[in-house]
């Protein structure tokens, strides 16, 4: 074999090599509830142990992963960084607390695939990680029947299996590892009762995690 053919060769592996992003540079971190002015940033401190949703109100649970990268930068002088992803879509699979799959009424599927929209920058130096928060429907408001089903069969929790998906500046697909988000299910439970309709009209995600709604409206007596 000539000299020529073998640096072909290794000059294809280089480039080959160069271009392939590994399989876990995207992961979830954790779930991030809003502050009380209902913003929810990469850098807060707040967490939530768990989730709530209270099924008596006709509302989507949302949720607000907090994703991060660890792709690091290949921007040239000549050429726009390729190492930036954008996180599209989160394939969530309803899973029980002992992680089996449950039998869903009305043969909703499971999993199930809801878009978001965030962008990671990449990393300048190796070994760390750059993050972003998307925001995104975790449990439909179409699911709420089934919900109710398993609540009333005994099954007061679920799990959320999340995975982040989104594709780099370059064209390459990422997948995250599973982020497991435990969600407590009641009926009535945040329902509070105000002496005005517009009483938690500040209350940012009303019927889920730490957000009360108006149940019952009783004016305070004359």
């Amino acid at each position: 074999m000539s000299r020529f053919i073998l640096v072909a060769m290794m000059l294809t592996v280089t480039v080959a090599g160069c271009n392939r992003f590994p399989d876990n540079g995207l992961q979830i971190a954790a779930n991030l509830p809003p502050d009380d002015g209902c913003a929810v940033t990469a850098d807060q401190d707040l967490r939530l142990a768990r989730g709530l949703y209270d099924l008596n109100i006709l509302s989507d649970y949302l949720i607000a992963p907090l994703l991060q990268s660890f792709l690091v930068s290949n921007g040239l002088e000549f050429q726009a960084e390729q190492a930036n992803i954008q996180v599209d879509n989160l394939d969530i699979t309803l899973l029980l607390p002992d992680g089996s799959k449950p039998t869903l009424a009305g043969d909703l599927p499971n999993p199930y695939r809801v878009t978001t929209s965030a962008v990671i920058p990449a990393n300048i130096a190796p070994g760390g990680f750059s993050q972003e928060v998307a925001l995104a429907v975790g449990l439909p408001l179409s699911y709420r029947s089934a919900l109710l089903a398993l609540l009333n069969a005994g099954d007061s929790a679920v799990l959320l299996d999340i995975r982040a998906g989104g594709t780099t500046f370059g064209g390459f697909s990422q997948r995250s590892a599973p982020f497991r988000w435990p969600v407590d299910l009641c009926e009535g439970c945040l329902g509070a009762i105000c002496e005005t309709a517009d009483e938690l009209v500040d209350s940012c995600f009303p019927g889920q995690d730490i957000w009360q709604y108006c149940a019952v409206v009783v004016p305070p007596a004359p």
